[in-house]
């Protein structure tokens, strides 16, 4: 299997998984997250894989550079935008319910004073 095929299919898997909770989500900072992190990926990886730290098996990779790293390299940030808000917001900290403002006596005391 070549890391196109897997990527797609992860892509679209995760894309199937996450839309309903993405949906509810505002969509400006998942665009802005997304785009702030490929940009980093494309900038990283491309120094990675050009210093010889990573490296991929070409009969493996499309063959698409970006200008060193295999463009397969983006998939992993796109999921990463996918899932990792979907999870916050399944898993994450429940907000707690607003409670109700404490009675505040008119004579000038606190609640808990004592006469």
């Amino acid at each position: 299997m070549t890391y196109v095929v897997l990527s797609v299919a992860v892509i679209a898997l995760l894309t199937l998984v996450c839309a309903p909770v993405l949906r509810r989500l505002p969509r400006w900072p998942l665009l802005t997250t997304g785009l702030v992190l490929l940009t980093l990926t494309v900038i990283f990886d491309n120094v990675i894989v050009g210093v010889g730290l990573v490296d991929y098996d070409a009969s493996l990779i499309s063959g698409v550079r970006m200008p060193i790293a295999p463009i397969e390299d983006l998939a992993y940030t796109v999921g990463a935008v996918l899932l990792i808000p979907t999870l916050w917001e399944l898993f994450g900290r429940r907000r707690p319910e607003a409670a109700p403002p404490a009675h505040r006596p008119s004579d000038g005391t606190s609640p808990g004073d004592s006469a």
